[in-house]
């Protein structure tokens, strides 16, 4: 299968270990499938299998794109990590302003998941954010029903994975330090996020 790939210099590419973990910490993603030359796009948040060999997901029946990804040879989903503006200031010599980040990728063909199939990932999305007992009680009312009866889930297995951690390997090991130390003044959490993954992945 021939999946578009992302812009990937190699000083950037993240290990799969350190891909699979971050898709887990990042588990509400971007999913796009095109068809008939055009973007449908949602943000949904997925189970990932172990290995992230594959992930759940699933969408309101009157979204479009649920039809469009039973037509469709595959879909891409986005994970999204901290970003932040890095200044050419924090520079020791000269340079340009640019913009830390880090994402994952991850692509392959999509296959819609029977109304049972449906209704274990609602439990299992439920066990994973309310704990063992998943919803209990509440999985009984009314409301749980109309919303198994209002979704399609589905499964998408990964047949292609990237990983782009921007996040100023190319800088000399003085610029990498000052870029955090100014990254961590910062008041926003996902600017301080991105210089914790800076700090871990220089090892400072």
């Amino acid at each position: 299968m021939d999946i578009p790939s992302l812009y990937l210099p190699a000083h950037f590419a993240a290990p799969r270990a350190e891909q699979q973990a971050f898709m887990r910490a990042h588990p509400f993603v971007l999913l796009v499938a095109v068809e008939a030359g055009l973007p449908l796009i949602s943000h949904v948040p997925v189970l990932l299998a172990a290995a992230a060999t594959s992930l759940r997901f699933h969408l309101a029946r009157a979204n479009p794109l649920t039809d469009a990804l039973t037509r469709v040879a595959a879909a891409s989903v986005v994970f999204h990590g901290p970003h932040a503006y890095v200044s050419p200031r924090w520079y020791a010599q000269p340079n340009v302003p640019t913009w830390n980040y880090a994402a994952v990728h991850a692509s392959g063909p999509v296959r819609a998941l029977d109304a049972a199939s449906t209704a274990q990932l609602v439990a299992d999305f439920s066990r994973v954010y309310e704990g063992p007992a998943g919803l209990g009680e509440f999985e009984q009312a009314p409301a749980y029903s109309q919303l198994l009866g209002g979704i399609t889930g589905f499964e998408l297995t990964v047949a292609a994975c990237v990983g782009k951690f921007k996040l100023s390997q190319n800088r000399t090991p003085e610029d990498q330090a000052s870029v955090i130390a100014e990254l961590t003044q910062d008041a926003r959490s996902e600017v301080r996020e991105t210089a914790a993954m800076m700090r871990a992945l220089a090892g400072l």
